[in-house]
């Protein structure tokens, strides 16, 4: 699969897809994420934490957000891929020590622990969510 048109810009190295987030659909979006990151050169053990942050996010707004339509951006920086969910929530995810035993809770815990950085903000008509993954990531 090779992406074409608005969605694959090599001078940009970004991609950006708006969608209905569904969980039936986060397989299309992990592979979509995963030739990106083969088309960017990217390493598996950048393009493992990605994959995660793609299918953590877009499951939140699945799971959470009474209007599931956003919009998924990814972009190759000059030392990081970021991963960002552009939704319709103004209500901001809160990040704690997960409760082990429960059956949700831990994936934004989670994914910050693996990631360089993860981070949220409210915009004009919801709020942002991204998470940064150094392409450098020689310690793993």
């Amino acid at each position: 699969m090779t992406l074409t048109g608005r969605e694959a810009d090599p001078r940009l190295r970004s991609q950006s897809w708006p969608l209905t987030a569904r969980r039936e659909d986060l397989a299309r979006f992990r592979r979509l994420a995963s030739l990106a990151m083969r088309e960017w050169g990217q390493p598996p053990r950048v393009a493992e934490v990605v994959l995660h942050g793609v299918t953590e996010l877009l499951s939140n707004v699945a799971r959470h957000v009474p209007d599931p339509r956003c919009t998924l951006e990814l972009a190759l920086t000059a030392d990081a891929v970021e991963v960002t969910v552009h939704d319709r929530s103004p209500t901001l995810p809160r990040i704690t020590l997960p409760d082990w035993t429960a059956e949700e809770g831990r994936g934004l815990w989670l994914l910050r622990e693996m990631a360089d950085g993860l981070g949220y903000a409210p915009t004009e008509n919801g709020k942002r969510v991204w998470v940064r993954v150094s392409t450098d990531r020689a310690g793993w």
